[in-house]
């Protein structure tokens, strides 16, 4: 039998399947740790409004987005 060349192999979706869960865990693991470190600097200076948690969670989104994008228009 033939197989359809359009029709992905077992082997090519694991490898775009590894792929695409390390891009989430990249992006995930960025926007927990910039959180948090903006959590730690909001207690540290004992702010009532969470400036720091806000503004890094916001710049870790951008970035994370920013990188996933650059990933996709490289391919």
């Amino acid at each position: 039998m033939m197989e359809d060349p359009k029709k992905p192999t077992d082997k090519g979706q694991a490898s775009r399947f590894l792929k695409y869960s390390g891009m989430a865990t990249q992006m995930l693991g960025t926007i927990l740790a910039f959180t948090y470190g903006g959590y730690k600097l909001d207690e540290w200076q004992q702010n009532k409004v969470p400036v720091w948690t806000l503004v890094l969670s916001l710049v870790s989104i951008a970035a994370s987005l920013y990188l996933l994008i650059r990933s996709f228009t490289k391919q």
